[in-house]
C-alpha cells in the first residue's frame, strides 16, 4: 500500500510528454510570443507623432517645413517672442507691500507688467526760441532718449513740434511701431532746433487729426493712447495778435499770451483729443530765472492743468529748467504701465 501511493506521488510530478504532432497542433493559429509582438504604447506613439507631423505642415500652409521666423513662415501665425519688443519686465507689489503672508504661510499674488506691447505716446515737442534758455532745450533732448531707450519694440511712438521762425507744427516722426523706427529716434530727438514763436493751439489741434485718425483706422487695436506735451511758455504768435497779458523781458523783449492761440477757446480741444479715449500728461519746463518765464508762469500753469487729464497729480508735472525731466517721463511711463494695474496711480507729481 505504502509502495502504491509514492507511486501515484511521483506520477502526479511526471512532465506531460506530446509528441510532434501534438506540439504542432497546439502552435498551429495561436499569437507570438510577447517579446515579437509591437507594445500597444509604441503603436499610440507613433500614432501621436504622426499626427503631430500632419499637424505641422497644416499649420505651415506647406507640405513641405518651413522656418517659422523666415520669409516663408505661416502667414497665420505671429512671429516667434523677441526680447526686443518687450522692456525689463517689472514685478507689481499690493499697495502698501504683501500683507502678513510670511507669518501665517499663505501664498501672496502678484502681477506682472506688461507694458511695452500695449501703449502708444505721442510726444508733443515745443521747440520755440525760448527753450535755448538755460538749457531747457538740452535737457529736453536727454530725457526723450532716455525714455525711448527704455521702450519696448511693440510700443509704438510719435514726434510732432511746435515752434519755429514760421511758427510751424511739424510731424517729426509719425506714429509707428518702435522697433520699425528705432534707428532714426535718437537722430530725429537730436535735430531738434530752437526757434520761434509757440503756436499751442494749432500744435494741439494738429495732433488731435493725427490720434483721431490713427483710433479711426484701428491701427493699433487694444493699445492705451497717451500724448505728452512739454512746453516752456504761453501760447504766443508774432503780431497781429491779441494779448490776454504781456509784460517786457529786459533780456528776451516782450512776451504776449496770445489769445489766438488758446487751446481752450472757442473750442475746447483737449477736450477733443480725452473724447478720444487718449490720456494726456503736460508738462511745464519752468525758469525762474527769467523774468518773462517767473512773470507768465501763473498762466501757463493754469493753463496746462486744463490740458492735462484728470487727475493733475498724476497728470500734470512742473520742471525746473528741464533739469528733471528724465524723471518726470520715468513717473509718466508708471503711471501709464504699473500704477494702472495696481489701481494706485502715480502721486509723484513736481511742483515749483
Amino acid at each position: 500500500m505504502s509502495d502504491q501511493r509514492q507511486d501515484t506521488k511521483r506520477k502526479r510530478y511526471l512532465p506531460i510528454r506530446t509528441d510532434s504532432a501534438s506540439r504542432s497542433a497546439l502552435t498551429k493559429g495561436s499569437r507570438p510570443p510577447p517579446q515579437k509582438r509591437p507594445s500597444t504604447s509604441s503603436l499610440s506613439i507613433l500614432f501621436i507623432m504622426a499626427l503631430v507631423i500632419v499637424g505641422a505642415f497644416v499649420a505651415s500652409g506647406n507640405l513641405v517645413p518651413v522656418d517659422p521666423n523666415g520669409p516663408g513662415g505661416p502667414p497665420t501665425l505671429a512671429p516667434y517672442y523677441n526680447p526686443a519688443d518687450y522692456p525689463k519686465q517689472h514685478i507689481i507689489t499690493p499697495t502698501g507691500g504683501f500683507g502678513n503672508g510670511k507669518k501665517n504661510l499663505q501664498l501672496e499674488t502678484f502681477n506682472v507688467d506688461n507694458c511695452g506691447d500695449n501703449y502708444v505716446t505721442l510726444f508733443l515737442i515745443d521747440t520755440s526760441g525760448s527753450m535755448a534758455w538755460v538749457g531747457k532745450m538740452d535737457n529736453e533732448k536727454k530725457a526723450l532718449t532716455y525714455f525711448t531707450s527704455n521702450m519696448g519694440g511693440l510700443s509704438a511712438l510719435g514726434i510732432d513740434s511746435f515752434g519755429g521762425a514760421k511758427g510751424d507744427v511739424e510731424s517729426e516722426l509719425p506714429l509707428n511701431y518702435y522697433k520699425d523706427v528705432k534707428s532714426k529716434v535718437k537722430q530725429i530727438i537730436n535735430d531738434l532746433t530752437p526757434d520761434g514763436g509757440t503756436p499751442t493751439r494749432d500744435a494741439l489741434n494738429f495732433v488731435y487729426q493725427e490720434l483721431s485718425q490713427s483710433i479711426k483706422n484701428e491701427d493699433y487695436p487694444g493699445y492705451q493712447y497717451n500724448l505728452v506735451i512739454m512746453t516752456d511758455g504761453v501760447p504766443e504768435i508774432q503780431p497781429p495778435r491779441t494779448c490776454y497779458v504781456q509784460t517786457i523781458d529786459p533780456q528776451f523783449g516782450l512776451r504776449c499770451f496770445a489769445a489766438e492761440e488758446d487751446p481752450t477757446v472757442p473750442t475746447n480741444i483737449p477736450d477733443e483729443i480725452r473724447n478720444l479715449g487718449v490720456d494726456i500728461y503736460a508738462i511745464n519746463v519752468y525758469s525762474p530765472s527769467i523774468q518773462s518765464d517767473a512773470f507768465m508762469f501763473p498762466y501757463l500753469n493754469t493753463l496746462m492743468k486744463k490740458v492735462a487729464s484728470q487727475p493733475t497729480k498724476t497728470h500734470y508735472f512742473v520742471s525746473i529748467n528741464g533739469g528733471n525731466l528724465s524723471q518726470i517721463l520715468q513717473n509718466i511711463e508708471s503711471n501709464i504701465c504699473y500704477n494702472k494695474l495696481n489701481g494706485t496711480g502715480n502721486t509723484q507729481g513736481s511742483k515749483p
